[in-house]
């Protein structure tokens, strides 16, 4: 009898490491899951200042994933913002989820074990997002030869495909992701490149570019206001015009609605906002300038190029010297964006493929596009 009290104990004991032992870690990779899921859902909150309830975004999240708080009977549910702890800690932009329950016990009760899990995890609110060089659909494709090569020293490049270089590429930039193949040569004085997961369209998180796709998708009469006469004296001004846009043109302030696209020597415009629907896209030869920026207030604030997602129509440039500066986010997710020449400045791209040859392309300090921000997992 005592052998088999002794062996009882050790199959108990046997069972008890394979089965509650098994089940306890189950159940801790589930409520990391829902940490993390409640961690970003808080950090969301923060996009909104002014209505933000971080603690009940959190945990009402927390509970739809199966751990709802009650008070620490069984479950408790903790969110700190800022984290009080951590790589986070004290920062505003970060929410802190810690989850603890009391983990089932089976045949540990013989031993009189009570045990407990603790899972934490960190969401920050990225207001501007890791990238403003996005091509989503195909290659970015930088060649080494006449200067080419990025400067984003702010932020960085993505593309859902593959980072080709050739030549001395100099790509001067914080992050720099790839889907595919990553790149065989070029320099890298700040970020590396690495593989990463695929990037979605950003558009939801820039305020104009929402707000117009929003336009574009469910009130299109809003936009299709009626045709301009063109030619018309410059500056052009505001509304839609159904006919390609040719020639030295001056925009003035206001939204342009094109239903040919443009085929320009000279396109130059403050405080506009361009929406093409016109399948040429945009093609400027010679010794052309390209100069836009976008309003600063109001609902198309801080774009200055929409071109739908169903609209293919490339942006081509071709020929030097040339100047090309586009002043807030352009927006063309299905065009291939090419360009023959000199370096442009830009704040924000949003393409399908993006291609330097002999030229480059410059995100400059302090040209931000304001961003509602989104949430993602630090901790």
């Amino acid at each position: 009898m005592p052998l088999f009290a002794i062996a009882m104990m050790i199959l108990c004991g046997a069972a008890a490491l394979a089965v509650d032992v098994g089940v306890w870690r189950y159940d801790q990779r589930i409520a990391q899951s829902a940490a993390d899921s409640a961690a970003i859902a808080g950090a969301g909150e923060l996009a909104y200042p002014s209505a933000a309830d971080v603690t009940s975004a959190a945990v009402a999240d927390a509970t739809a994933n199966g751990f709802t708080d009650d008070g620490g009977t069984t479950t408790s549910v903790a969110v700190n913002t800022p984290p009080s702890s951590g790589n986070y800690s004290g920062r505003s932009n970060a929410v802190e989820v810690i989850i603890r329950k009391k983990l089932p016990i089976f045949f540990g009760n013989v031993f009189g074990l009570s045990e407990w899990m603790s899972v934490r995890a960190v969401g920050l609110l990225n207001p501007n997002g890791n990238f403003c060089v996005y091509a989503l659909g195909g290659d970015i494709t930088l060649y080494g030869g006449g200067g080419g090569g990025a400067t984003v020293p702010n932020c960085g490049l993505v593309t859902n495909k593959d980072f080709v270089i050739t030549g001395n590429a100099n790509v001067d930039a914080q992050t720099i992701g790839y889907v595919g193949a990553g790149p065989s040569g070029g320099t890298y004085p700040l970020g590396q490149p690495m593989k990463t997961v695929p990037v979605t369209d950003p558009c939801p998180t820039i305020p104009g570019c929402a707000y117009v796709a929003d336009l574009a998708t469910n009130h299109p009469g809003l936009l299709h206001t009626g045709c301009q006469p063109y030619p018309a004296p410059n500056p052009l001004p505001p509304g839609e015009y159904c006919t390609q846009l040719t020639g030295t043109i001056v925009l003035q302030s206001g939204v342009f609605v094109l239903d040919q696209g443009v085929s320009s020597s000279n396109f130059t415009g403050n405080g506009v906002t361009i929406v093409n629907f016109g399948t040429g896209g945009i093609v400027i030869n010679g010794n052309a300038t390209f100069i836009m920026s976008p309003p600063t207030s109001g609902p198309t604030a801080g774009l200055v190029y929409y071109q739908p997602p169903g609209n293919t129509g490339p942006f081509i440039k071709n020929g030097v010297p040339a100047d090309v500066e586009i002043t807030g986010a352009f927006y063309a997710p299905s065009s291939n964006f090419t360009f023959n020449g000199n370096l442009p400045s830009i704040s924000l791209l949003i393409a399908n493929s993006i291609s330097m040859n002999g030229g480059g392309i410059t995100v400059p300090s302090g040209s931000g596009v304001q961003r509602t921000g989104y949430a993602v997992l630090g901790e």
